[in-house]
């Protein structure tokens, strides 16, 4: 996907999801964001909006996260608050250069990466609002896709860096099977420095995977960031289930 259509993915999702917040009891428990009501995934999602903007437009510096004020209490207000951090950040993200430098929680310090981080930032959080709504709202496969690969090429190696969890030992191809190309594109989770950020098909003289997993593009982004469980996804597994649970087990993104 390229930087234009991120943003329009970001925009997209977080005009779906204030919709819903204006007919939805926002005391409705989200139970893929345990603790939270859904107004506090209000509170949540409208507050990253202002602190990525923040950091767009911080001159290269990491800019403080701070809490943000939002209006639990009153519907039209929190909707209000929700759509215009929404629209700032997304007006921000057109107006800059796509390689404009800004601090980023990962490489490349550009612009792009937080047009791409908000878009799955904000999908995600649609889909957590919709489940707990019990709405079927399918993630499409091309932004599941760039999902997972942010996972693999990007979350899990900022929280080994970050003392979260170790370097994986083990290798486990996640083929996503749902994108319209010949063959199911595979993507790695394997030891730090193996697989080059960005490079999501292995080459061919990568080490064989302990694990390899067919399955859809939303059901992987769903099973990495914890909103699945391997027992209820449709997927097709080769070699070792014990190396892919422990795979699964680690905390791979924040």
């Amino acid at each position: 996907m390229r930087h234009a259509q991120f943003i329009e993915v970001t925009a997209d999702a977080a005009s779906a999801f204030a919709a819903l917040l204006d007919s939805a009891d926002l005391a409705t428990p989200v139970p893929s964001c345990p603790g939270w009501s859904l107004a506090e995934l209000t509170e949540h999602l409208g507050g990253v909006h202002r602190w990525a903007r923040a950091q767009l437009l911080g001159g290269g510096q990491q800019v403080e996260r701070l809490t943000p004020k939002a209006p639990l209490d009153d519907r039209d207000a929190l909707v209000a608050w929700f759509r215009e951090g929404a629209a700032e950040l997304v007006a921000t993200l057109r107006e800059l250069p796509e390689d404009a430098p800004c601090w980023a929680l990962y490489p490349p310090a550009r612009a792009s990466t937080w047009a791409r981080r908000q878009a799955l930032e904000t999908t995600l959080h649609l889909w957590d609002a919709t489940d707990s709504l019990g709405i079927t709202a399918p993630i499409p496969a091309t932004i599941a896709a760039a999902g997972v690969a942010e996972v693999a090429h990007d979350m899990y190696p900022r929280q080994v860096s970050l003392g979260r969890m170790p370097s994986l030992d083990e290798r486990v191809d996640l083929e996503l099977r749902d994108l319209g190309t010949s063959a199911p594109l595979p993507v790695r989770l394997g030891p730090i420095g193996e697989v080059v950020a960005g490079e999501s098909r292995p080459t061919e003289t990568t080490t064989p995977a302990d694990a390899t997993l067919e399955l859809s593009a939303e059901d992987a982004l769903l099973l990495l960031w914890k909103r699945r469980e391997l027992t209820t996804v449709d997927a097709r597994l080769t070699g070792s289930a014990a190396a892919l649970e422990r795979v699964l087990a680690h905390p791979l993104a924040p």
